[in-house]
């Protein structure tokens, strides 16, 4: 991050006040979740969606599980349970990581079952049913993307995760190439918090930054690390997150996640991608 250009000036997309905002609830509403994936709102986040024991228990779950593992460079400080699409070395090799991870990402939610993120997923599936709209996991000639993964980020620098953005990435990386998530109409990650303490806010700015900005950055496949510089004067949200809180946002914007307050301490999160495909169908990966 360190030695990209600080000069240059980002140019893209700049949405006005009425979208760049999060509505925040107590209680889930799924249709306020659709109206971030129709792209009508920046972003949403519902306040203990899982209940303390419920993320102590996938907590304890994920450190104790057999597919723990240091994840990739981007997050030196971090550890992760499934499979990693973006930078994947190969679509074949990423779907074979998400076919061998699978049960493991599965026991994660052992014995909250009932009250963890599949069965809330289960709940928008049949919300999105009854609007005549279908929810699958993307595919690619029968084989099946990764449901969710779990990532933990330990106080490390400025940011627990530099600023990036991930919707230019998704549709334009050569190693995704022929994946319908390439044509996602409108993508957006979607997280469910198990594990904060002071610190660690969602950050995101007004400003999905186009080609020319990208490479004028040196940026290839990916766009991870911003510099601070470049972002200056657009506008800025910033979302505190706590435990038990799950959220979904517009990932074509340059987002980031705050440090943290204590050293030592980690951030962790269950993570999926979503994206309406066509009027009939939403697309669930990770």
């Amino acid at each position: 991050m360190d030695d990209r250009p600080t000069d240059v000036r980002l140019t893209g997309d700049v949405h006005p006040a009425d979208y760049f905002r999060f509505v925040e609830r107590e209680e889930i509403d799924w249709e306020l979740w659709t109206d971030v994936l129709r792209g009508r709102v920046l972003g949403v986040i519902f306040r203990g969606a899982l209940a303390p024991e419920v993320c102590e228990r996938i907590r304890r779950n994920f450190w104790s599980s057999p597919i723990l593992k240091q994840a990739g460079s981007n997050s030196p400080n971090g550890y992760g349970c499934g499979p990693q699409m973006v930078g994947a070395n190969g679509l074949d090799r990423y779907l074979d990581d998400a076919e061998q991870t699978r049960a493991g990402v599965d026991a994660l939610f052992t014995g909250v079952e009932d009250r963890a993120v599949p069965a809330l997923l289960d709940d928008y599936r049949a919300h999105l049913t009854r609007q005549g709209v279908n929810l699958r996991l993307a595919e690619l000639h029968g084989r099946r993307a990764g449901s969710y993964k779990l990532r933990s980020r330990e106080a490390s620098g400025a940011y627990s995760l530099v600023p990036h953005d991930d919707a230019d990435t998704i549709r334009r990386a050569p190693y995704l190439r022929g994946f319908e998530v390439q044509s996602a109409r409108h993508v957006c990650n979607a997280l469910a918090c198990v594990e904060n303490g002071p610190g660690g806010a969602l950050m995101v700015w007004n400003i999905a930054p186009d080609a020319a900005s990208r490479r004028a950055l040196g940026f290839g496949d990916d766009s991870f690390g911003y510099p601070q510089e470049t972002l200056s004067g657009f506008q800025k949200v910033t979302v505190p997150v706590e435990a038990g809180d799950m959220y979904v946002f517009d990932v074509s914007k340059v987002h980031a996640v705050g440090r943290r307050d204590e050293e030592g301490t980690y951030r962790s999160s269950i993570q999926w991608s979503m994206s309406f495909l066509d009027s009939t169908t939403v697309l669930h990966w990770c």
